[in-house]
């Protein structure tokens, strides 16, 4: 289960609070940003984005983060505000196509100043939550930074600090994303050489490459992530769980790494600590659709089909609108054996989305059984 990371690894290429300028935003004004930013998402329609973005501002704030001077400062600035917009959202857009993903805007958070809450989702590939950093400038409304659950950090510091990893020169700027650890000549040539590999798509080799680091840096929670990431697309499945395990090892009370850490956990069917990564990220972005879903798995991968139900009962409840919490609802009258409510869901799934299953659908895996040879789903899908 590599859902969470595929988000991850978008961006890690392209993430302080901002101070308001003209006053706090208003909580309405907020709310209609992240409508108006979820349909242009949905809508694939980057001039809309460029307007609701102040992609200057971010770079801005991404160029402190490095602390330069300021003549690289803006030029940084500008090269990241000419190449941002299409390196970023159209990395957003193509995964979005690929997976025929969706964006929702949540709510308005209660911190202080308010942020939009929108959430992504990316079909079988997992999802993705922003928190939209709001500010008025000269009578317009736009995000000047934006938090990234599947990251743990503002967009600024991403492309600020970790998006340079793999690029820069500086070791100042890599011992600052590293707590001051100190880099010398040849664990930059490394980093550089990671990025080389990483951005010809030779997966394998950049891992390899990032072993011969020193374990401060190779070990870290920064590059542990990024290769995670590279495993997951070098479908180095039995890599990916090393690295995961050692990330659990390492850092599994550090809440930015909580999101990442859920996919390993599910895999160990390790309920305890889903559960508490589960609620480390429902205490950000709140209870969902995608949360109860989330609960009603890691039960039902023990065969806890009563919690499981409660849970999937939960996801329909919170979000009528996915098909999701419906599909595993099915699935667990399924494995309680109550025939008739399975059939009676399946269904409602059908009327709902205007899908249409087939015996066949059902023969072919092992765990239908029992309910493909009932009456009642003969009478619903006879031969």
């Amino acid at each position: 289960m590599k859902k969470f990371l595929l988000v991850a690894t978008i961006l890690f290429s392209t993430c302080v609070s901002a101070q308001l300028r003209e006053g706090i935003v208003g909580r309405e004004a907020v709310a209609r940003f992240g409508e108006d930013i979820a349909q242009a998402f949905n809508k694939r329609d980057a001039k809309t984005l460029a307007l609701l973005i102040d992609l200057r501002g971010v770079a801005l704030r991404a160029a402190r983060f490095q602390g330069l001077n300021p003549t690289d400062l803006e030029q940084f600035a500008a090269g990241v505000e000419s190449a941002g917009m299409k390196n970023i959202f159209g990395g957003y857009f193509r995964t979005l196509d690929s997976s025929q993903g969706t964006v929702k805007f949540m709510r308005v958070t209660n911190t202080t100043p308010a942020r939009a809450l929108v959430r992504l989702d990316f079909g079988e590939n997992g999802s993705d939550y922003h928190e939209y950093v709001i500010e008025t400038r000269e009578g317009r409304t736009r995000a000047v930074d934006w938090f990234q659950l599947s990251s743990g950090e503002l967009v600024s510091v991403t492309i600020g600090g970790i998006s340079q990893l793999f690029t820069t020169s500086d070791a100042g700027l890599v011992g600052k994303l590293f707590g001051g650890a100190k880099v010398d000549e040849a664990g930059l040539a490394n980093l550089r050489k990671v990025g080389e590999l990483q951005r010809a798509g030779k997966y394998a080799e950049a891992l390899a490459t990032i072993r011969k680091l020193p374990p401060q840096l190779a070990n870290s929670r920064i590059l542990l992530s990024a290769q995670a990431s590279m495993a997951s697309l070098a479908k180095q499945d039995d890599e990916y769980s090393r690295i995961l395990t050692m990330l659990a090892e390492k850092y599994s009370d550090d809440p930015t790494a909580s999101f990442m850490l859920i996919d390993h956990y599910l895999l160990q069917k390790d309920v305890p600590n889903t559960l508490k990564a589960i609620d480390t990220m429902e205490k950000r972005v709140g209870v969902d659709g995608i949360t109860s879903y989330l609960r009603a798995a890691t039960y039902f991968v023990v065969d806890d089909f009563k919690n499981a139900l409660v849970y999937a009962d939960q996801s329909v409840a919170v979000e009528p609108d996915r098909v999701n919490g419906y599909d595993i609802r099915a699935t667990v009258l399924v494995r309680l054996e109550r025939f008739a409510d399975a059939v009676a869901q399946y269904r409602d799934i059908e009327k709902k989305f205007q899908l249409a299953f087939s015996r066949k659908s059902f023969q072919d895996d092992p765990k239908f059984a029992k309910f493909v040879a009932s009456a009642e789903f003969s009478k619903w899908l006879p031969k």
